[in-house]
């Protein structure tokens, strides 16, 4: 159960900002406070994943995808400084950035928290345990109900429906009248996984992960 007020991160790049937007307001109106950041250049990737932020949820935005456990990646897209000169308005190019699990070691530390992802497939065992060994004690992401080794794309939608349900869960008891019920986070996530069974890209696709289980 959360309490009013907690701190949440919503992060994203360009490509989901619309998405990350709804999202921000919804848990404002549950009455988390929200910090959102809106990733542009590569150095803000690094410095928030790097920098011990102390939240209890993050969600991050993004897309993904790779086929084996060396290149299976949460993709972010932003522009970086190829001279290095960030005050300069020359130099600047389009890039991207590519979260493999190997990258997720060398970027991602300090961490804390739950960490829950939109990105296609990000659900797969090796990107879980590099985010969990990075600090989070649980992550959430989608992987693919039948076969846990394959990609799967998942429907934005369905990714909306899955946050915000998870986290009116995680508030039941919390400032309503006549709430009598109170959800843990496997809990919550179990019920917001169920609830379009039926669709195959749909909220089913989201597993959650704790550094306990999986013994990191």
């Amino acid at each position: 159960m959360l309490r009013l007020f907690t701190r949440v991160a919503v992060v994203c790049d360009h490509t989901m900002l619309q998405d990350a937007h709804a999202l921000r307001g919804m848990l404002e109106a549950f009455g988390l406070q929200v910090d959102f950041y809106f990733f542009l250049q590569k150095r803000q990737i690094l410095d928030f994943f790097s920098q011990p932020l102390n939240y209890a949820y993050t969600v991050i935005f993004c897309h993904g995808s790779g086929k084996t456990a060396e290149d299976m990646h949460l993709r972010l897209e932003v522009v970086d400084q190829k001279d290095g000169d960030y005050d300069t308005p020359e130099g600047w190019d389009r890039v991207v950035v590519e979260l493999t699990p190997a990258k997720i070691v060398e970027y991602v530390q300090n961490r804390e928290g739950t960490l829950l992802s939109t990105a296609c497939s990000s659900g797969r065992k090796p990107l879980a345990e590099a985010f969990l060994k990075s600090g989070y004690q649980s992550y959430i992401a989608p992987v693919h109900p039948d076969d846990p080794t394959k990609e799967i794309d998942v429907d934005i939608d369905s990714s909306l429906v899955f946050f915000t349900s998870f986290f009116y869960y995680l508030m039941d008891g919390v400032d309503r009248d006549d709430s009598t019920t109170s959800y843990t986070e496997q809990e919550a996530a179990e019920k917001a996984a169920q609830l379009d069974p039926h669709f195959q890209h749909g909220t089913k696709t989201f597993q959650r992960y704790t550094a306990v289980e999986e013994k990191i």
